[in-house]
């Protein structure tokens, strides 16, 4: 009797590992081939514990409207659809300091504090983590007009170093990745277009 349990509890362990592994390539093959992100450009490498990406969109609308909205980095929970929390902890001049919570696919809830710094002037967004239970990111968004200032180009690019070990593909958090740049970017063009 004790051994048909055993073989039943370790069958149900089995199928939701296995609903849970289908479920999360689904998310990842929806990532894969994002239109906001110009595939020429863009790319993920993973080395061990660290990774960098750099996406590369245009947006369209003139480059004030995007940069206003960029830097209203505090608005990211409503604006982003996976990040569910951008608290304004902090803010001295042109840097902002926010508690993020982040869930890029399926995947566990992410905690970051996260610092941004506004170069207007410059039309850039520099970030790096100040806190974070998972990893360590830093890096920017840079903003040129396009010639006839209708349009935005946006560069993102980052480099993380993991704090923690994640047993999942890299094909996976290369799409989580895709999916909070490309959330991410829709949001600021809503917000860009809508004024």
């Amino acid at each position: 009797m004790a051994k048909k349990v055993i073989i039943g509890v370790v069958a149900i362990v089995v199928l939701v590992g296995a609903f849970y592994l289908f479920r999360l390539q689904q998310e990842t093959a929806k990532w894969q081939q994002a239109k906001e992100i110009d595939e020429e450009v863009s790319f993920y490498e993973k080395d061990g514990p660290k990774s960098s990406m750099r996406f590369v969109s245009v947006i369209d609308a003139p480059l004030p409207k995007v940069q206003e909205a960029l830097w209203q980095v505090e608005r990211s929970a409503e604006i982003v659809e996976n990040i569910s929390r951008s608290k304004l902890v902090k803010q001295e001049g042109n840097v902002k300091v926010l508690e993020m919570h982040l869930q890029p696919l399926n995947l566990p809830l992410q905690y970051y504090t996260m610092e941004f710094t506004f170069f207007p002037d410059r039309h850039r967004v520099e970030f790096k983590t100040v806190e974070s239970n998972t990893q360590d990111i830093s890096g920017s968004y840079q903003l040129e007009p396009s010639p006839d200032g209708l349009r935005t180009k946006l560069t993102y690019e980052a480099s993380g170093t993991d704090k923690v070990s994640v047993p999942v593909p890299e094909s996976v958090m290369e799409s989580a990745s895709k999916q909070t740049y490309v959330n991410t970017v829709r949001g600021i063009t809503k917000v860009a277009k809508s004024g």
